[in-house]
């Protein structure tokens, strides 16, 4: 019997078993993409080709019609098995038909029609596997609410200029997603979104990301000068570094696809750890490694984390499932949301220091073979380490705003 987290819904079935086949093949070229520090742009198309990079485009529209974020987080979780690198990747893209599809209906609902028509090309184009879309949101010496990426408004748009990091998937993005802030009319600032093709002028893809782990994933820095945009390339979210229902839920919804994969990757490790301790021999004895006690402890270890693991990130994915079938529309109160992502941190807190200790056990369990390049391991160990750094929030950050929410406080951090 196994425990996996296993999908809800028809069309997350068939995105978890073509998530799982694609795992399959990109394994085979992880280990090398990592060694070059190479982007697998092979692996993008492949699942370009397969409808992977569609799963959350309606069906309407040329997609899977995944609209569970917990199977979505599941696929996300299958391709992390395979290769961490990748996941994270195609994360950045699969997500945002899933948000995509929400402010679509919202602005049909509103009778916002040429806002939803817009909307809705944008899902035909993902659906038709027309476009890859990247997020750029991280920026040095800030944090996702206070993007210091400007957006000026100008003759028939807007000129966009600044620097974005960990630009994950940059390499083969067509568009890219840029948080900024702009100016209303009042000169207060606002917390937009600016829809920047790649062919811009004034686009700059840095090709400068070099790191401990994560090595494939092309997370180079983006930078905007002069960048011009049409008018209806923006999307005003709401006041500069106030919380708002789209910030909340986005967040919610591309961060818990990242904990899925760092998920995949511990569940990767146990594998491989299972693997070699039934099969390797060692000693005049010549028993498995397996019938020794502290292998039997160490896997027993990995096995309680890896189970604790699973039910919480499936229990806050089903709770997010809920809070999206309740306001398919919008409208769920910030209080609400709050209280969500206070629980959605706690998971991705738990979920990201146990992959760690899964990995790392792991590794223990391996002897030493573990550490050496020609070993997963060694790239799992890597890779798994860089689940606590992802946004929304740093560690010191989450413990801030759990503390805070659940004392009843104003969430807002520290700047």
């Amino acid at each position: 019997m196994d425990f996996e987290l296993t999908p809800l819904t028809a069309p997350g079935e068939r995105f978890v078993a073509l998530a799982t086949e694609h795992a399959a093949d990109f394994a085979t070229r992880a280990d090398q993409h990592d060694r070059d520090s190479s982007f697998p742009f092979e692996h993008i198309e492949a699942m370009r080709r397969s409808g992977v990079l569609a799963a959350c485009v309606p069906q309407e529209f040329g997609g899977l019609g995944v609209e569970s974020l917990h199977d979505y987080v599941l696929g996300i979780n299958r391709l992390g098995r395979g290769d961490g690198a990748t996941a994270i990747a195609a994360n950045m893209h699969i997500f945002q038909p899933w948000r995509l599809t929400r402010v679509w209906r919202s602005a049909a609902a509103a009778g916002q029609e040429p806002r939803a028509a817009q909307f809705a090309q944008r899902l035909r184009q993902i659906g038709a596997g027309q476009v890859v879309i990247c997020a750029l949101f991280s920026e040095p010496g800030t944090d996702l609410l206070h993007p210091l990426v400007e957006a000026t408004q100008t003759t028939g748009g807007w000129r966009i200029n600044g620097r974005k990091i960990f630009g994950t998937l940059s390499p083969a993005a067509q568009l890219f997603n840029v948080s900024c802030q702009v100016r209303d009319g009042q000169g207060q600032r606002r917390l937009a979104f600016a829809a920047v093709p790649r062919d811009s002028p004034g686009v700059e893809v840095r090709n400068n990301w070099d790191a401990l782990g994560m090595r494939a994933s092309g997370s180079h820095d983006v930078v905007l000068t002069d960048c011009l945009v049409p008018d209806d390339a923006l999307l005003d979210v709401g006041p500069w570094g106030e919380w708002t229902e789209l910030f909340l839920v986005g967040n919610l919804s591309i961060t818990m696809g990242l904990v899925g994969a760092f998920l995949g990757i511990a569940e990767a490790a146990r594998t491989a750890s299972v693997a070699l301790v039934t099969t390797r021999r060692k000693g005049a004895s010549g028993r498995t490694l397996a019938e020794r006690y502290p292998i039997q402890h160490t896997i027993a270890e990995m096995e309680i984390d890896l189970a604790a693991s699973r039910a919480m990130l499936g229990r806050t994915a089903t709770l997010v499932d809920a809070l999206c079938q309740q306001y398919p529309h919008g409208g769920a109160p910030l209080d609400v949301l709050h209280h969500l992502m206070k629980d959605f941190q706690c998971t991705k807190w738990f979920v990201t220091r146990k992959a760690i200790e899964i990995v790392d056990r792991a590794l223990t369990a391996s002897g030493g073979i573990g550490y050496l390049s020609q070993s997963p391991l060694s790239r799992l160990y890597r890779d798994v380490r860089a689940g606590p750094c992802m946004q929304l929030f740093s560690p010191n950050e989450a413990f801030e705003y759990i503390g805070k929410v659940t004392l009843g406080l104003d969430p807002r951090l520290e700047s």
